[in-house]
């Protein structure tokens, strides 16, 4: 009986651990005879449950640890430039001291940095694009917070999408 308690808290543990990554999960063994609720039996450790602070990085060099960015959207964008959202590879050679991104599917597009912000075009090094952010201030892209512009070819307009993102994948 008490085998069959072991492998029933063990099969919801790891329900419960494959649904996130930065949770601790102490269970004492001497706590199964008490049959307390699962949530007295789990302990997070941390300030947060499921969480961690953003990493520092250094500024001052182009260096960027992240190998594959997600741009995505959940406004006009999504709709006025769909073919441009979806994972971007970061490539084997930079551009202007910074790294720069390929997408890995579709019609190749590319994203880097130009002397006047983060442009995703057809062609690298290209100064029209169909999404973009004057921000310079940052050397790797992922670190842009907001201020994420799309262009609307039937007005022929740059336009703010807040819901317009690029995050960090891995």
């Amino acid at each position: 009986m008490e085998n069959l308690r072991m492998i029933n808290l063990c099969v919801l543990l790891l329900l419960v651990v494959q649904g996130t990554h930065a949770l601790t999960i102490t269970v004492k063994y001497e706590d199964l005879g008490n049959q307390k609720p699962l949530h007295q039996l789990v302990e997070a450790k941390g300030d947060t449950l499921g969480g961690a602070h953003q990493p520092m990085h250094n500024l001052t060099t182009s260096s960027c640890s992240c190998d594959k960015l997600l741009l995505s959207s959940l406004g006009p964008a999504a709709i006025s430039q769909p073919k441009v959202m979806g994972i971007y590879t970061r490539s084997y050679t930079s551009y202007n001291q910074h790294p720069s991104y390929r997408q890995n599917y579709g019609a190749d597009y590319r994203l880097y940095q130009l002397s006047s912000g983060w442009l995703v075009g057809h062609k690298r090094g290209a100064n029209t694009g169909y999404v973009y952010n004057p921000d310079t201030s940052q050397t790797c892209p992922y670190l842009i917070q907001s201020g994420w512009l799309y262009y609307n070819s039937v007005y022929g307009v740059w336009y703010p999408d807040t819901t317009l993102v690029l995050r960090c994948i891995q």
